[in-house]
């Protein structure tokens, strides 16, 4: 079947993301604890136990896993173009078939040399910052996940990677095209300036997350406070900030892609949605949680 597969498993989970999300955000008492329980997790975790549901869960520390999955697979992409663009090298006829049946036959290169390389270099270099954030800073509870989020997880990493390398030329059969990176244009070079400090920024933010479960280096606290300095100055969610703005810098720099922006279509509203419940559940949380703080855009929203 010539489908774009990528494509329309992120419209449905950003639909399903977006329907739930707001069922759940607006209507949760009045919802079973089959469903919530089922999409909260960490923070917002639901206390009441539901049997079958419990039986789908996982520690939440098991989110490295993503980093030790999505890393190495991030890094031959990223070796693979360097093969391809700079060494004239052969694509395997594999690279080309698993490219075919997620995108479909018909796909075309419509990502530039330089755009596709930009790209996944900057992916690349996100996901071993974040391989270092979950194995060496982030202090993670013992709350729980659901299975569908662990999924969810790679999944997005899977589409995001196959997303840039099966629309950009010399992935696709009988397209070919050297790398000139003179045709990179002003707004792509700020995109991807903007790109590695909101990568900083939520380095950063991790840091001080994690400063509230430490002394000395040690892990001394295992709840949850009120966290300050950097971006949480002004917001509840800077981690999905930093976030929103790292894949909209992507999406930016590969504005010629068909295929890429569901996956930031889907970045965004699930970011949003955990933004909302963060925000609500500090306020529900902590009585003195500082009243000028927005949710997830400084002075707005």
């Amino acid at each position: 079947m010539d489908v774009n597969f990528i494509r329309y498993l992120f419209i449905f989970n950003s639909c399903l993301m977006t329907i739930v999300g707001f069922i759940v955000i607006y209507v949760e008492p009045y919802l079973p604890v089959l469903i919530t329980r089922t999409f909260h997790y960490g923070k917002h975790e639901i206390k009441i136990h539901q049997p079958l549901v419990a039986k789908a869960e996982l520690p939440k520390r098991w989110f490295k896993h993503f980093y030790l999955f999505a890393t190495p697979v991030s890094t031959c992409s990223l070796i693979l173009f360097f093969y391809k663009y700079f060494m004239n090298g052969t694509i395997p006829e594999i690279i080309y078939w698993l490219l075919d049946i997620s995108l479909g036959k018909s796909r075309k290169a419509l990502i530039s040399p330089e755009c596709g390389y930009l790209a996944i270099t900057l992916f690349t270099f996100h996901c071993w910052k974040r391989l270092y954030e979950t194995h060496y800073v982030t202090v993670f509870s013992d709350k729980k996940m659901n299975i569908s989020h662990y999924i969810a997880g790679y999944i997005h990493y899977i589409g995001a990677i196959l997303s840039i390398m099966g629309e950009s030329h010399g992935f696709v059969r009988n397209y070919k095209e050297l790398i000139y990176w003179h045709k990179l244009t002003l707004l792509q070079i700020v995109c991807a300036i903007i790109f590695l400090l909101s990568s900083l920024v939520q380095l950063q933010t991790n840091f001080i997350l994690a400063s509230l479960r430490k002394s000395n280096n040690k892990v001394v606290f295992n709840g949850y406070k009120v966290p300050h300095g950097g971006l949480f100055k002004y917001l509840s969610a800077p981690l999905e900030f930093t976030e929103i703005l790292i894949y909209l810098m992507l999406s930016v720099i590969l504005w010629q892609s068909n295929t890429f922006h569901y996956i930031t279509l889907w970045v965004v509203l699930n970011q949003i949605d955990f933004a909302v419940m963060t925000h609500k559940w500090y306020k529900k949380t902590f009585p003195n949680y500082p009243k000028e703080r927005k949710i997830l855009i400084p002075y707005l929203f």
